[in-house]
């Protein structure tokens, strides 16, 4: 299994997105949080609707703006690597709340 480093981006704000499924439908998304995983930088993103149980991973280009960071999502391509950052995401949610606490609210290193 690949490292997965607990440093998180703080989000200042709440991010809704709208995301194109593969059918051609779209699904509201709120952005749960932005972390680090074996060096790269990924989002995990959940629907506004409470009744889909669903997270969905993207990649993360970001680009610091001054007193802003600005973010780009990218597909994630690879089916393992979506298979590592679900693993590692739900563990670190199952596993003991310090845990939790270390993987979500660190920032990340300039």
């Amino acid at each position: 299994m690949a490292n997965r480093n607990s440093d998180e981006l703080e989000l200042e704000e709440e991010i809704i997105l709208n995301l194109e499924l593969e059918d051609g439908g779209e699904i509201e998304c709120q952005v749960e949080c932005i972390f680090e995983y074996d060096g790269n930088h990924y989002a995990a993103l959940i629907p506004t609707d409470e009744m889909l149980e669903e997270r969905y991973f993207f990649g993360v280009e970001m680009e610091d703006k001054g007193e802003e960071t600005e973010f780009t999502l990218t597909n994630i391509e690879d089916d393992d690597l979506l298979e590592e950052l679900s693993e590692a995401y739900e563990e670190a949610e199952d596993g003991d709340e310090s845990e939790w606490d270390e993987f979500i609210n660190k920032k990340l290193d300039d």
